[in-house]
């Protein structure tokens, strides 16, 4: 992995293989962009990471997709607070965009497998939908880094 894994402050970094461990589980990323008139925006959304790139699937008229058009510098988190779980990872990425238009059903479809179960639920027709109607595009993110605490 060439992304760089820091600590925060009072833990060590994650080894590759925890962090790649702790990725591939079905956590919830918020995501951070930035509003037009300068706001922070916080969004939870699923995520896929492949290689060293989150992959994303957003709303083509969502607020997330024009802060990534206007800023394409994001920061996110993922972590697990459960009860006795205090651990996770956040970073600051580079967003880009992109219209992936025979990957983004592969996509949507593997995460809402990943994220809601695997079967024909009333979410995959939902976001499948919104795929055949073009209301959705993929969202790559490349950390600068990812800071671990925890794992």
């Amino acid at each position: 992995m060439t992304v760089p894994i820091l600590a925060v402050t009072g833990y060590q970094p994650a080894s590759p293989t925890a962090l790649e461990t702790f990725l591939a589980a079905p956590r919830i990323m918020r995501l951070g962009v930035t509003d037009s008139d300068g706001t922070p925006l916080v969004h939870p959304v699923w995520y896929t990471w492949q290689g060293e790139q989150f992959i994303l699937h957003i709303g083509t008229k969502s607020a997330k997709h024009r802060a990534i058009e206007r800023q394409p510098i994001v920061y996110f988190t993922i972590d697990d607070a459960r009860p006795g779980a205090v651990f996770g990872v956040r970073g600051k990425a580079h967003a880009t965009l992109g219209p992936e238009t025979t990957q983004i059903r592969d996509v949507v479809q593997a995460q809402c497998d990943h994220y809601a179960g695997v079967g024909n639920t009333t979410t995959h027709r939902f976001l499948l939908d919104m795929v055949d109607r073009g209301e959705l595009i993929l969202a790559r993110l490349t950390p600068q880094y990812l800071a671990t605490w925890g794992l």
